[in-house]
């Protein structure tokens, strides 16, 4: 999935202001976190992935990309493995977020309905899945292939460091 191209990138102004508003509202970021959003922004790879320890700002970054991302006219979902970890990232980004179990299950149970964020999902999408760290393989590989099928993007982001459940 790392090595496919051809997803949506965000045009230069959208990321251009999305950096100024950060700046704006009192929430710069430093010029790693700069950088991420730029990289993630621009680049056509339909998979990217980022990894830094916890309490870097990488959810901080997030908001701004999902800020450049839905001002050049894209839609952003947030996911993440747990409830917790999904309402924090909801809170940071004020985007529909929910957890991977709750879309895999979806994926598994078509006879019920599709949740509105979900049935959303396609080219202009980008999906942000937070504490990838901690993500059982499983749920991520179903996560990005369904994604991946519907012409959208995903970044992860997490700590390397940090352990799923057993």
């Amino acid at each position: 999935a790392a090595g496919q191209r051809g997803g949506r990138v965000v045009d230069p102004n959208s990321l251009h202001l999305a950096l100024l508003q950060s700046l704006a509202n009192r929430t710069p970021l430093n010029p790693g976190q700069r950088d991420l959003v730029t990289a993630m922004a621009t680049s056509d790879r339909r998979l990217m992935l980022a990894i830094a320890p916890a309490g870097t700002g990488k959810t901080t970054a997030m908001r701004v990309l999902g800020t450049a991302w839905t001002e050049s006219g894209g839609t952003v979902i947030g996911l993440a493995p747990s409830a917790a970890a999904a309402k924090a990232l909801a809170d940071q980004l004020e985007v529909p977020c929910d957890t991977l179990a709750k879309l895999t299950w979806s994926l598994d149970h078509p006879e019920q309905p599709t949740p509105a964020w979900m049935a959303a999902i396609g080219p202009r999408s980008l999906i942000i899945i937070d504490e990838a760290g901690m993500a059982d393989t499983l749920s991520l590989d179903r996560a990005i292939a369904e994604v991946m099928i519907r012409g959208g993007s995903v970044r992860l982001v997490g700590d390397d460091r940090q352990l799923s459940a057993i």
